[in-house]
């Protein structure tokens, strides 16, 4: 049968008559996560997704399907935001069962035809491995991890001109086990960081007290972490814009707490960490950013807003097991935080970029 690249439709609801693409999507991007790092940490909720794929005010976001006749046999999705110029995410999702290097390749065609239609120059992408793959390897130019070079996903990367940009782990913490050491770590991070240095705690919506100082901490993230060779771009945060990513996380059903510390002379924020879970709340945990400024490392305050937060967390979602993070393997300031705190390698993924001639 011919194959066929269109656009994939985002139903009103998951429940709607015309759901079946945009759920069979979800399906094949949880079967692929889950073949390719060998764990189900990464499952997403189809309809917790589908509050944040509708709503394009920031972050444009296009679908499509492939077909062969009526049967759809892979997925695409294309996102960037609208106050960035040159970068966007793509992701080809075809289910692990039925991989198909020209399916594959004919999404990726569709979406880079797409980024180039809307004056996008770069694809950036990411492809899941687990922790004991062996084999041969190919080094990230970071020089700090590697990915599995015969990988079907490294091969799909290499054969369509991406360039392997970082790699990043994947930690796991036991939400189930003792605390004593991460209370032994609170504690002498927090005599360590001094009366300079003040832990907040809040869910959100963000208290109006810290919404400009929050603010100014999640711009950083676009430029502050290491990023190997992914070249990525600052992004334009406002209350507004941050205001608006809560509200969309609050109508998914997610409940999101944010750990901050904050510099008492300046009344900046010096560090913070977020973590978020959906609606099932025996889910795992996702740790979405944490950053210290560079300004203010060496006093553990990222010992304090990670330790600080999982207490707070398992008091307040004390039904789900697990928190898990990502962090660059070069980042060894983060990596020597979470190591220290009961953060175990979990799975790795492979962040690649492409530059569209």
């Amino acid at each position: 049968m011919p194959l066929t690249v269109e656009p994939l439709h985002l139903p009103e609801t998951v429940d709607a008559g015309d759901a079946g693409d945009y759920v069979a999507f979800v399906r094949a991007s949880n079967a692929l996560w889950q073949h390719d790092s060998g764990t189900d940490l990464f499952r997403e909720d189809a309809a917790e997704r589908l509050v944040g794929l509708r709503d394009t005010t920031y972050v444009e976001k296009i679908g499509v399907v492939a077909r062969r006749g009526d049967r759809p046999v892979g997925f695409g999705l294309l996102a960037y935001s609208r106050t960035t110029r040159r970068n966007a995410n793509a992701d080809v999702v075809v289910a692990p069962e039925h991989r198909d290097r020209a399916v594959e390749d004919a999404i990726l065609a569709e979406l880079e035809r797409i980024a180039r239609a809307r004056g996008r120059s770069a694809l950036l992408s990411f492809g899941f491995t687990t922790v004991d793959d062996g084999g041969r390897r190919l080094p990230s130019p970071t020089g700090f991890g590697s990915v599995p070079l015969d990988a079907w996903q490294t091969r799909f990367f290499q054969r369509n001109g991406f360039a392997l940009g970082q790699v990043e782990r994947a930690s796991t913490f036991d939400l189930d086990g003792s605390f004593d050491e991460t209370d032994a770590l609170l504690d002498a991070a927090l005599a360590k960081a001094g009366p300079d240095y003040t832990p907040v705690w809040w869910r959100i919506p963000t208290p109006e007290e810290h919404i400009d100082g929050y603010v100014a901490a999640v711009a950083r993230m676009d430029t502050d972490p290491p990023s190997g060779d992914l070249e990525p771009e600052q992004d334009v945060w406002t209350a507004r814009r941050v205001r608006a990513r809560e509200d969309l996380m609050l109508r998914g059903g997610q409940t999101k707490a944010v750990t901050a510390v904050v510099h008492e002379p300046t009344g900046t924020i010096a560090a913070f960490n977020e973590l978020v879970i959906g609606a099932d709340r025996a889910r795992p945990t996702e740790n979405h950013d944490t950053l210290v400024m560079p300004e203010h490392r060496g006093r553990r305050l990222g010992t304090i807003v990670k330790c600080l937060g999982l207490r707070h967390w398992r008091e307040l979602v004390p039904e789900s097991p697990v928190v898990e993070t990502f962090n660059a393997e070069e980042n060894r300031y983060m990596l020597d935080v979470n190591e220290a705190v009961g953060f175990r390698p979990a799975a790795y993924s492979g962040e690649w970029r492409k530059e569209l001639s």
